[in-house]
């Protein structure tokens, strides 16, 4: 947790670092209200040219907050995968009760854990799942493919030619790189989001078979965060395909 006026700059670095969903804003009325996530912090950073950028990154993280919604502990799985739908983010705030006023994240990653354990089950595979691969050139700017990320709802950007991609947390990667980060302290009115794609990092995924079980799926998909599976018929399937597409099909039994 972080106060309001931190910069934007150490909020990001410390969300690719320590590999978290969000990072919380406390206020003086306590933590609930506002985070700064990773993914939806970017296409603010998108909109502005490269001075405003440098301004932005470098002023408070409340300017790139977004909502973070939340629940009591005492809800149940339904009202935690609803909140995950009307908010488009896979991560919500839970709030204890009564006596004990403690609070947590909870992620699409630890409902993945349910399925090992049976309280969660669907008998639909990943062909019912996946989404076509969505490829860009490895010269494309990446200001442009964020863009397209954007556009498509989309976090992953594949490269062609090859079975590698470039997630949300890969630009971030780049833009937190040493090399970056001075350049943009040396000349922050150049565009480092005009660099190719090809030079943010890339991550190569696990290879499933289109009718692969999504319970191995997501057995697969467990500690890699972020991460994501290809079938061999260029399918993507994500931590969000894998929990949210059975339940709003209606096809994920839970208990």
């Amino acid at each position: 947790m972080v106060k309001p006026d931190y910069p934007l700059l150490t909020v990001l670095y410390l969300l690719r670092m320590k590999d978290v969903d969000a990072v919380q804003i406390v206020t003086q009325r306590g933590t609930r209200g506002r985070a700064v996530f990773g993914f939806s912090s970017l296409p603010k950073l998108v909109t502005l040219g490269p001075a405003r950028f440098d301004r932005l990154l470098r002023g408070p993280c409340e300017e790139a907050s977004d909502t973070l919604v939340s629940l009591s502990v005492e809800e149940n799985l339904e009202s935690l995968l609803e909140t995950f739908n009307s908010s488009g983010l896979g991560v919500a705030l839970v709030r204890g009760t009564g006596s004990d006023k403690r609070t947590g994240l909870v992620s699409l990653a630890d409902v993945l854990r349910l399925y090992s354990s049976g309280a969660i089950h669907t008998d639909i595979t990943t062909e019912d799942v996946g989404t076509r691969i969505f490829s860009l050139p490895r010269n494309t700017p990446i200001r442009r493919a964020l863009q397209e990320m954007f556009r498509h709802s989309y976090r992953r950007i594949f490269l062609p030619g090859e079975r590698t991609y470039v997630s949300d947390r890969g630009v971030m990667g780049y833009i937190f790189s040493p090399v970056v980060l001075e350049e943009i302290g040396n000349h922050p009115h150049e565009d480092i989001l005009a660099a190719p794609l090809d030079e943010a990092e890339k991550e190569t995924p696990l290879v499933v078979a289109p009718g692969t079980a999504v319970k191995m799926a997501a057995l697969k998909l467990q500690g890699d965060r972020g991460g994501c599976l290809v079938t061999r018929g260029d399918k993507v399937i994500t931590p969000w395909d894998v929990v949210m597409k059975p339940w709003l099909s209606g096809r994920l039994t839970i208990g």
